[in-house]
C-alpha cells in the first residue's frame, strides 16, 4: 500500500455568492451552506450569468468522509490556487488561510479538525474584491480577475514524517565545450522540505531512498541514512549514464521517486519529473544544451474561455498550449503563475516558459514594503515548480516605471533575494521604458534584456532600427528578449491585416540583430480582462490576438506559424523529378533540426515518410521524387513533423512553391 493517498476533491461542492458579505453572522463557515449550487472545481463565480461583475465574497462547502484506518495519520488539503483570499473551516473550526496571491498554491494541516468515520464538513470563504496589499494590485491589471477556487483540490494522507515540496537539480555534464556536444553523463541532487513535524515526535534514523526511471524502465536507486537540517534532506552525486537531455524538439523526461523511511517504516513518497538541460548565456548569445540558439515564441493569455474562465479546464488548457506548439513556437512567457498541470504539459511536449511574479505596472515605483509580498509569490512559485525543466526563467516584473532610481533599487534587492531561492535559472524584468534611456533602465539588472516593443503604437513613431542599436549598446553583453510585440485593438486601429503586417515587418527587422536571441509575439489569443475595451461581462476583453475569444485563428495566425518555422521549403521541378529543397533557418528561429520527417501524401499513391538528416543552421537537403506531373501539384501534399508529432509545415505542393512567407 503506497504511503501516500491523494483524493481529488473536484465533484460535488456547493456555492453561494454572499452578496451581502453576511457570510460570519449566518455562521456559514460553521455550518457549510444550507442551499447554493452544485458545482465542480476549477469553478469560478464570474462565469455565471448575473455574477459577471460581481467582485465580493463567494462561498465553497465540501463534505468529506474520513474512514477509520485514516486515524492518526497527516490529513492535507491542497489548493491548487484560489482567486484571491482564501479562509478554509473544517467542522466549524478555523483551519488556515491564504491571502495576498491568487495564482499560487498552498497547503492546510486539517490533521487536528477530522473525525473519523464521520462526514466532515469544509468551508472555504474566497473574496476577489480589489486589494492594496495584493499582487496584483488594485485593478490595474490586464487579464482577468476571476473569483473562486479556480484549481483543483485535493487531499493529501500520509505519515507524519511527510515531504513538504522537493527541489531537484538535473546537471547535464558535457566532454568539452564544443557547441552540439552530447552530454555523457548527469548528476542528480536535491533538497527535500520536509512537512513540520510535532514537538513531540521521537525520530532516531530517518532514510531517503531516490529511484530514478526513464521511459525505457529504471536507471539508478539509491538509499541513504541521511541527518535532517533545518528542515530539509540533501543528497547529491547521484549519477546517470548514457543521459538524454531536455529539448524542445526532445523533451526527454526521467522519473524520480522519493521516499522517506522513519525509523525504517515508509511514511511518505512521490514522484516528480525532471529534465536534464543546460541554458545560459555567453555574451548576447543563448546557449541550450550548448548551442547556440535563437528562439521564436508567442505568449497566451489564460483564462479567455467565455464559458470557464480563469477556471479553464486541463483539456481546455493542453487544447490552446497545442496551439503555441502548432504554430512553431517554442517560448513563452506567463504574466502570473501558473497550475503545474499546464507546466507538466510544457515538460512533456517541449515548451519553455518564463513564470512571473503578477507585478504589473503598479506601484510604478515599488518600494521596501513590497519586498515581503513579493517574495511570498516567489517562495510559492519557485518552491513548488522548480523542477519543471520547462522554466528557462523567473520574471519579477511586468512593465513598472524601469527608468526610475527607486524600482532600480527595489530590484536588484528582490532580485538578489530570489537568487537564494534559485540560482539556476534567469531572473528578469519585463520593460517597455528601456528604449528611452537603456542605460538606466531595470532590465538591465536582469540576465536578460528583455522588452515589449510596441513603436508604431503605445511608444510611437521612433526609429525602430536605431533603437535596438542604443539598446545592445546601453546594457552590452546580454541576450536580448523582445518579450511583446504586436497590436491591441480596439485601441489602435487596423484590425488583424495590420496585425499580420506588424508581425511580419518587426520580425524581419529583429532578425537582423544577432543580439536578439528571442522573439515572444503578443498575442496568441484575444482575452478576457476586467479592463479590456470591448464586451462586457465575461466576453469583456481585449483584441490583441491572432486566435478569436473562442478559439478559432484568425489569418495572422498562419503568419505567425511561418515566420516561427526553423525550416523553409521551396518546390522546384527537374527534368521528371519534383524537387522539395528543405533549408534550416539561420535568423530567428536559429538552431539545429534533428529527427525532423517529411511526409508525401499521394492521394493516388502510398503515403511517404523521408527522415530529414540532421541539420544545421543554414544547411540544405534536396528531396526527388518522380513521376508527378505539374497538373497534380494542388493534390499532393507535404508536411515536415516535429519529433513531438507537431506540424511544422502542411499544405500542397502548389502552395508551397506560391504561398510560403517565412
Amino acid at each position: 500500500m503506497s504511503a501516500r493517498i491523494i483524493v481529488p476533491l473536484e465533484d460535488s461542492w456547493l456555492f453561494q455568492a454572499d452578496h451581502r458579505n453576511e457570510g460570519l453572522s449566518l455562521k456559514w463557515y460553521e455550518q457549510g451552506l444550507s442551499s447554493g449550487e452544485s458545482v465542480n472545481i476549477p469553478h469560478t463565480w464570474n462565469v455565471h450569468e448575473g455574477l459577471e461583475e460581481f467582485r465580493g465574497t463567494g462561498w465553497y462547502s465540501y463534505d468529506l468522509f474520513v474512514p477509520t484506518d485514516w486515524e492518526g495519520k497527516l490529513l492535507r488539503l491542497q489548493f491548487d490556487a484560489v482567486y484571491r483570499d482564501a479562509v478554509v473551516w473544517v467542522n466549524g473550526k478555523r483551519a488556515g488561510e491564504h491571502t495576498h496571491s491568487g495564482y499560487t498554491s498552498f497547503i492546510v494541516d486539517i490533521s487536528d479538525y477530522i473525525h473519523c468515520n464521520a462526514d466532515n464538513r469544509i468551508v472555504v470563504s474566497v473574496n476577489n474584491e480589489n486589494s492594496q496589499t495584493a499582487l496584483p494590485l488594485g485593478n490595474s491589471f490586464d487579464w482577468a480577475d476571476d473569483g473562486g477556487i479556480i484549481r483543483g483540490v485535493s487531499l493529501i494522507v500520509s505519515g507524519h514524517v511527510a515531504i513538504d515540496y522537493s527541489k531537484l537539480q538535473a546537471v547535464p555534464f558535457f566532454e568539452d565545450d564544443l557547441p552540439g556536444k552530447t552530454a555523457t553523463y548527469g548528476l542528480l541532487s536535491g533538497a527535500i522540505r520536509l512537512w513540520e513535524l510535532s514537538s513531540e515526535a521521537d525520530i532516531k534514523s530517518l532514510q531517503l531512498k531516490v529511484t530514478l526511471s526513464n521511459e525505457e524502465g529504471l536507471v539508478n536507486s539509491q538509499k541513504w541514512e541521511i541527518a535532517e537540517t533545518n528542515g530539509f534532506l540533501h543528497f547529491s552525486d547521484f549519477k546517470v549514464d548514457h543521459l538524454k537531455l531536455w529539448h524542445f524538439d526532445h523533451p526527454h523526461l526521467y522519473s524520480v521517486h522519493l521516499a522517506i523511511y522513519a525509523d525504517g517504516v515508509l511514511t511518505d513518497e512521490i514522484s516528480t519529473a525532471v529534465g536534464f538541460r543546460e541554458i545560459r548565456s555567453d555574451g548576447s548569445t543563448l546557449l541550450l544544451n550548448r548551442e547556440p540558439v535563437r528562439l521564436f515564441g508567442v505568449e497566451w493569455m489564460p483564462g479567455s474561455n467565455p464559458e470557464h474562465g480563469i477556471a479553464e479546464t486541463a483539456e481546455q488548457l493542453a487544447e490552446m498550449l497545442h496551439h503555441i506548439k502548432h504554430a512553431n513556437c517554442v517560448i513563452t512567457r506567463f504574466h502570473w503563475q501558473q497550475d503545474s498541470k499546464l507546466l507538466d504539459w510544457c515538460d512533456r511536449h517541449g515548451l519553455l516558459v518564463q513564470e512571473e511574479i503578477p507585478h504589473w505596472q503598479t506601484p510604478s515605483e515599488p518600494g521596501d514594503e513590497w519586498l515581503n509580498i513579493s517574495m511570498q509569490h516567489a517562495e510559492e512559485m519557485i518552491h513548488r515548480h522548480y523542477n519543471h525543466p520547462c522554466i528557462y526563467a523567473w520574471g519579477l516584473g511586468n512593465e513598472l516605471n524601469g527608468q526610475s532610481e527607486m524600482t532600480n533599487l527595489y530590484f536588484d534587492k528582490l532580485k538578489s533575494q530570489v537568487e537564494q531561492l534559485d540560482d539556476t535559472r534567469f531572473i528578469n524584468y519585463v520593460s517597455n521604458t528601456v528604449h528611452d534611456n537603456p542605460a538606466q533602465d531595470t532590465t538591465g539588472a536582469g540576465d536578460l534584456i528583455m522588452w515589449n516593443d510596441y513603436i508604431g503604437t503605445w511608444h510611437g513613431e521612433l526609429d525602430r532600427p536605431e533603437v535596438i542599436r542604443s539598446i545592445t549598446k546601453g546594457i552590452p553583453h546580454k541576450p536580448v528578449v523582445v518579450a511583446e510585440y504586436g497590436l491591441c485593438e480596439p485601441a489602435f486601429e487596423g484590425g488583424d491585416e495590420r496585425r499580420a503586417q506588424i508581425l511580419l515587418e518587426n520580425t524581419r527587422e529583429y532578425r537582423k540583430h544577432s543580439e536578439i536571441a528571442a522573439l515572444i509575439y503578443f498575442s496568441l489569443n484575444d482575452y478576457r480582462t476586467q479592463m479590456g475595451e470591448e464586451g462586457e461581462g465575461r466576453l469583456r476583453q481585449r483584441v490583441h490576438g491572432s486566435m478569436s475569444l473562442n478559439g478559432m485563428p484568425k489569418p495572422s495566425y498562419e503568419v505567425l506559424r511561418q515566420l516561427a518555422s526553423p525550416i523553409t521549403v521551396s518546390v522546384s521541378s527537374e527534368l521528371d523529378n519534383i524537387v522539395v529543397s528543405v533549408e534550416v533557418r539561420n535568423d530567428i528561429p536559429c538552431h539545429r533540426v534533428s529527427g525532423y520527417t517529411l511526409e508525401w501524401n499521394d492521394p493516388q499513391d502510398e503515403r511517404i515518410v523521408n527522415v530529414i538528416p540532421e541539420l544545421a543552421p543554414g544547411q540544405k537537403h534536396a528531396f526527388y521524387f518522380t513521376g508527378i506531373v505539374r497538373e497534380r501539384w494542388n493534390e499532393i501534399g507535404l508536411e515536415i513533423i516535429r519529433p513531438t508529432g507537431f506540424s511544422v509545415i502542411s499544405g500542397s505542393l502548389n502552395d508551397l512553391n506560391n504561398n510560403f512567407i517565412g
